[in-house]
This record gives structure tokens, C-alpha cells and sequence, in this order.
């Protein structure tokens, strides 16, 4: 190569700067892309379909406003969202069912004024971010198409409406891909301080111990390094500290499980019991007015959708197991054993189609699995995509979804 046509090294840096940046903006643009889809959705399921009856939260009075508040913010905070805004307002003392929610997402809320505008303005950032960093991420590990391919599996997934929700999910997505790429990259502090930051938003932070001590113990780092694994539990501790300051129980937030009918069986009982109520539920699901009553609003009919993500999370686990370094399919598997080994009365799989995003390493398995076969993700798309329609449209008109 001739020195007119040889790249300076300040050259590289302007080409890989404007090509990084290219692309972390498609990242971006595809993230809200999608949830722009999802809030559409939401909003024309809110005015044109049944609505069940909204489960309030005791003491807390859910927001008011106008017609377009009502439409295209107001549904988002349905559920768990009433919860983690009334902790932002009134706390934890005297509240003992309150304690299931962790408290990182709704004392951020507090810091945004309780508003259920800024509250979905900041779950839609908070995963926007999650995204870049997981195609970082998976680009680094895979390749670039497999990256796009994890991008698109997690952002059309039927349940990544939550991202759009007042729920921690999208939070959590942030902190933990965040925590794992500096694992990767040998920044083991950081690390360690964001997994205990994402264990005040959710338990399953506790896993990321799981990759930070494969990747100690598989680089053979010095013993001053492993301290960092003390970094893991931390925010799971201060919230026991806080529910023994304001509940008198530090393990309140297990505890209070109990009050949706959780306790510990073996996973072939919850299995076992999933089958049963799915092949009980199944005629109801396909019948309009039970899908979308006008009453009391009933769990027991997402038994059919939960089995189905089940087997779903089987196969992606499948496909990481194959595909995937250790450190990310182990993280999944202990993300996705915990809600089997505590399965619900009458629901065993209660909530496990959202729970399910924390497992975000199984698109990354997926998104490979992609890259080696194009067409399959136009079929994907289309297949998440009306699957997560009827999904948005239930939790929009205030039904149980997960």
C-alpha cells in the first residue's frame, strides 16, 4: 500500500469513531422503534377494547388526567406499576406487602416526582441503553449480525412491553448487561458495585455472582481481586437492612411471597402442575369474553401463555447452552430455575413470561442462531409481533398478563 493511500492512525480512530457511533444510533432507533409499536398498541387496545377492573393499591390513589394521559401514559402503570408508585409516595413502614417490590425503581420514581409520564420516559431510556450495551456486548462475544439478531429477539420479544411499563425490568437490563460487560472486561470493581446496585432493584442480581466468579477463577486473578464478589449481595442486604428498619423483618421480601400462594417445590411438580392447568385453562383463552372480561380480573387464565414460555425458555436455553461462553447460560439458568422452584398456587409459572427478560443471554443465543439463518427472524417478528399484541392489549385494559 502506498503511503497517499495508507489510513493514518488518527484515520482508524475518525472511521471506527463514525461507525461506532452509526450503529449505536440504529441500536437506538430500533429500540424505540419498538417501543413506540408497543405504546401504539396500548393506547388503541385501551379505547376500543373490554376493560377488567383495576387493582388498586391500598392507600395510594392511582393518577388522574386527561383523555390523551388516560390513552397513552396512564396504562403503563397498571399492576406492579400502582406498587412501585405508591412506595415512591408512601414507603415502606406499615406496608408489609410492599416489600415484594424492591426499592431502587420506585425511589428513583420518587426523585421524578411520582410522575407516570417521566416514570415511562425513563424505563423507555433505561432499556434504550440496555440495548446498546448488549449489542456491545454480544458483538464483542459473537459477531455483529448476532448482535442485531439479540437487538431485535429482546426488543419484539412478547412480553419487552414491560420496558415500556413503571416496572424495574428495563432498569435491571441496564445494570446487569452493564455489570457482566465489565466482568468480560476485567473492570471486576465496577462490576461487583453494579451488581449490588442492580440487587437493590431485584434479587436476581444475586446471580451475577455466577459469570464474576467463572471469569475469577477461569483468568486465575490474583486473590485481592476476588474481594469484588463481596460487591454482589450488597444491595440485597441494604434492602433487608431497610425492611428490618421500617417491617421489623429483614426477609420480609420472601416472606410476603407467601401471600400469593409462593412456596418451594421441586420443578417437576411446578411442571407437572403447569400441564394441568393448561390443559384446564385452554378453552377459556380461546373464548373473546373470557380473554377480555369486563369483571374482577383472573390470573389463572395466563396459565396457557405461561407453559408456552416455558418451553420457550427451554429451547433459547438450549441454544445458549450451544452458542454461548459458560458465564452467560449459567446466568440464565439460575434467572430462570428460581421463579420453577417457587412455583404459585394455581398459577405455578406466575409471572414467568416477564420474569424471563432478566434471562437476556437467551437472545443472545437466539440472535446467533439468527445470523446463521436470515429468514427465521422475519418469522420470529411476525410470530413475537402478534403475540405481543394480544399481550399489550390485555395489560393495557387492565387484565393479567405476567
Amino acid at each position: 500500500m502506498s503511503r497517499a493511500t495508507a489510513p493514518s492512525s488518527a484515520g482508524w480512530s475518525t472511521v471506527w469513531t463514525h461507525a461506532t457511533t452509526r450503529t449505536t444510533l440504529m441500536v437506538v432507533g430500533a429500540a424505540l422503534l419498538a417501543r413506540l409499536l408497543a405504546l401504539e398498541v396500548g393506547g388503541l387496545a385501551f379505547l376500543y377494547l373490554p376493560h377488567a377492573w383495576l387493582q388498586e393499591v391500598a392507600g395510594y390513589q392511582p393518577p388522574a388526567g386527561n383523555f390523551w394521559f388516560q390513552t397513552l401514559v396512564g396504562p403503563w402503570a397498571h399492576w406492579d406499576g400502582y406498587w412501585y408508585l405508591s412506595i415512591a409516595h408512601l414507603g415502606y413502614a406499615g406496608r408489609p406487602l410492599a416489600a415484594a417490590f424492591f426499592p431502587l425503581y420506585p425511589y428513583l420514581l420518587r426523585l421524578l416526582g411520582d410522575s407516570v409520564l417521566l416514570g415511562l420516559l425513563f424505563s423507555v431510556a433505561c432499556y434504550t441503553a440496555g440495548a446498546v450495551l448488549l449489542y456491545r456486548l454480544a458483538e464483542a462475544e459473537l459477531s455483529s449480525g448476532a448482535a442485531w439478531g439479540a437487538v431485535l429477539a429482546l426488543a419484539f420479544f412478547p412480553t419487552a412491553f414491560y420496558y415500556n411499563a413503571l416496572y424495574p425490568e428495563a432498569l435491571v437490563l441496564l445494570l446487569t448487561v452493564a455489570s457482566f460487560r465489565c466482568a468480560r472486561q476485567h473492570r471486576y470493581g465496577w462490576a461487583g458495585v453494579l451488581a449490588g446496585v442492580a440487587g437493590f432493584a431485584s434479587v436476581d442480581a444475586l446471580f451475577l455472582g455466577i459469570p464474576l466468579l467463572y471469569y475469577l477463577w477461569s483468568r486465575r486473578e490474583p486473590w485481592a481481586r476476588w474481594l469484588t464478589l463481596g460487591l454482589v449481595p450488597s444491595g440485597v442486604l441494604a434492602y433487608m437492612g431497610l425492611l428490618q428498619w421500617r417491617l421489623h423483618n429483614a426477609l420480609q421480601f420472601q416472606s410476603v411471597q407467601g401471600y400469593w400462594g409462593r412456596a418451594l417445590h421441586a420443578p417437576w411438580f411446578t411442571g407437572a402442575q403447569a400441564v394441568i392447568q393448561f390443559l384446564h385453562y385452554l378453552p377459556l383463552v380461546l373464548s373473546f369474553r373470557h380473554l377480555f372480561n369486563t369483571h374482577q380480573p383472573v390470573d389463572s387464565l395466563s396459565n396457557v401463555w405461561n407453559l408456552v414460555f416455558l418451553v420457550a425458555a427451554v429451547l433459547l436455553m438450549v441454544l445458549a447452552i450451544r452458542r454461548l461462553p459458560a458465564p452467560y447460560w449459567l446466568y440464565a439458568l439460575g434467572i430462570l430455575l428460581l421463579p420453577v422452584f417457587d412455583p404459585s398456587a394455581g398459577v405455578p409459572l406466575m409471572s414467568f413470561p416477564r420474569l424471563m427478560l432478566a434471562a437476556w443471554p437467551l437472545f443472545m443465543g437466539l440472535g446467533d442462531w439468527f445470523c446463521r439463518r436470515p429468514r427465521a427472524i422475519y418469522a420470529y417478528l411476525w410470530l413475537a409481533g402478534a403475540a405481543g399484541a394480544v399481550l399489550i392489549s390485555l395489560f393495557a385494559t387492565a387484565h393479567w398478563v405476567a
